[in-house]
């Protein structure tokens, strides 16, 4: 009889609509005297429905506008601090997802890099950068680390190639497991996430690293409340 291996999953963010005047106006009955705003309920929102997964992740692209406002100089942190408590209340310790700078600028890094500290001293564990292109230079430089992980959303090979000159852990596509192959020859790997994949798709993944180095990893779409419950439920590798 085949054993079902389950293979462990890793969220990478969620994307988020505009929510109904009513849903945000019951949610807001439930905060009465705590605070929070639309993106305080779409964090906490999105949280709730990641039972199961084994590494959820808070946030996603819709972070961006409070992550400009964190960076900017003596900027006060009264609204992330309580996303924060807000998330924590749910899920403590789990990672969260948010935009990259993009920044060439080191004075602009080094305020995101503060704000990532600050972030991690309040309790969030660690951090999914997210980004369209390759990080820059000196983000390579600045923003690396056990608790930093990139995930490219519209990855090339040289963007895999920078951004594994930085971690170890790397999160593609199944129809970008061909070229990751060919990047191990010149990088250290150590998991492999693979983002929505079938199980033919973890059985490739299996020719580059050991079963538990492999990962399934989401970033769910708006308006799938299931999302995270299929990908966690057809998470698995018969053996």
């Amino acid at each position: 009889m085949a054993r079902r291996l389950q293979i462990p999953v890793r969220g990478l963010g969620s994307e988020v609509d505009t929510p109904s005047v009513a849903d945000l106006a019951a949610w807001a009955k439930t905060r009465a005297g705590i605070g929070g705003d639309v993106t305080t309920f779409h964090l906490m929102k999105t949280i709730e429905v990641q039972k199961g997964v084994d590494l959820p992740a808070a946030g996603g692209w819709y972070y961006r506008d409070r992550m400009a406002e964190g960076i900017v100089p003596d900027a006060p942190m009264d609204e992330i601090l309580g996303d924060i408590r807000a998330v924590s209340s749910i899920q403590r310790n789990c990672w969260w997802s948010l935009p990259s700078t993009g920044s060439a600028d080191e004075d602009e890094v080094l305020a995101f890099r503060q704000l990532l500290r600050t972030m991690r001293d309040e309790g969030v564990y660690g951090h999914i950068l997210l980004s369209d292109t390759e990080p820059t230079p000196i983000e390579r430089e600045l923003i690396t680390g056990r608790r930093v992980f990139w995930y490219l959303a519209k990855p090339t090979e040289r963007s895999l190639e920078k951004v594994l000159e930085i971690q170890r852990d790397i999160a593609v596509r199944p129809e970008l497991l061909p070229l990751l192959e060919e990047l191990m020859g010149s990088y250290t790997v150590r998991n492999v996430i693979v983002i929505e994949p079938g199980e033919g798709d973890l059985r490739r993944a299996i020719d580059l690293v050991d079963s538990d180095n492999i990962m399934t990893g989401g970033f769910a779409p708006s308006g799938d409340a299931s999302y995270w419950e299929d990908l966690v439920s057809g998470s698995f590798l018969l053996r």
